[in-house]
């Protein structure tokens, strides 16, 4: 066994090395990663490294996250591999996913293909619809979406995730990766941005995190009008909130399902659609012809 001479961190006076053993899991492989307070290179690297390769023999990589900051963030900015590479792959709704350390996924992935599943049901793609996915992480819906849609654009504030997305879209083959468009950008500002350039998607998907979505995102989807917004949230308050605002502006609340992604705690996933209405399409679009003719 190995002995790994190496102080914990305490918070309370910042010192200390070892903040975090953060571990990912998908299907058949282990991800490791050593949140560490110091970016200099940890006592023993080698040695550990045969230690958990051994251990685990389903081990994808081991990396190291630097975090010297007086803060409750587990990850850091910096992040280094030690051995393999930082990212996992796993299986999700019949497609293979690449997910990098700071990558969000969900972690009860059983029923994440749930709640994938009726989101696309609730989209309603036929094959030739333009999808704006906000909030697209590593490309996880929008590629589902992508299988049924005509094109694809996600947006996503987290570099690595971004990243994992046009890598996941390429290893889906050309036909996926033509029609699929990631870049990295705050939600809000590239809603608004999209807007201003006239963009006007069939459908938009929102993901958002617990706090929800804010003015600036609500109101550029407003303003490119898609015929239907599927909403998927992790807190039902915020939902509520952000869906008062688009019922304000003429959307009409079509079902909503929840999804237990958490059993046995008070925390469920809500998946719910809004489809526009007539009188607000019409408007909208008698606007945009105007701006057209100009």
């Amino acid at each position: 066994m190995l002995e790994w001479g190496v102080p914990a961190y305490e918070e309370e006076n910042h010192t200390g090395l070892l903040r975090h053993l953060y571990l990912r899991f998908s299907r058949t492989q282990v991800l490791c990663c050593l949140v560490v307070n110091s970016a200099k290179p940890l006592p023993g690297e080698e040695a550990l490294v045969s230690a958990l390769r051994a251990a685990a023999p389903g081990l994808a990589g081991v990396a190291v996250s630097v975090n010297q900051e007086r803060t409750n963030v587990v990850l850091g900015r910096e992040l280094r591999s030690l051995w393999g590479h930082p990212w996992l792959d796993d299986t999700l709704c019949g497609l293979t996913f690449r997910i990098s350390v700071p990558s969000f996924y969900q972690v009860n992935r059983d029923q994440a293909e749930v709640l994938y599943e009726q989101a696309l049901a609730f989209a309603g793609l036929t094959g030739h619809e333009l999808v704006l996915d906000l909030y697209c992480g590593i490309g996880t819906i929008s590629l589902v979406m992508a299988r049924r849609a005509g094109k694809v654009i996600g947006a996503e504030i987290v570099p690595s995730a971004v990243t994992d997305a046009k890598a996941n879209a390429a290893r889906m083959g050309d036909a996926v990766a033509a029609k699929s468009r990631f870049f990295c950008a705050d939600a809000g500002q590239a809603a608004a941005r999209l807007a201003a350039e006239g963009l006007r998607p069939d459908v938009i998907m929102l993901d958002p995190p617990r706090k929800g979505c804010d003015e600036t995102t609500l109101s550029a989807v407003v303003q490119m009008s898609p015929r239907r917004v599927v909403y998927v949230s992790c807190n039902p308050e915020t939902m509520a909130r952000d869906l008062a605002l688009l019922t304000a502006k003429g959307y009409r609340a079509e079902g909503f399902t929840p999804v237990d992604l958490f059993p046995q705690t008070a925390h469920c996933e809500v998946v719910g659609a809004l489809n526009r209405s007539q009188t607000v399409s019409y408007t909208h679009l008698r606007a945009h012809e105007t701006v057209l003719d100009l």
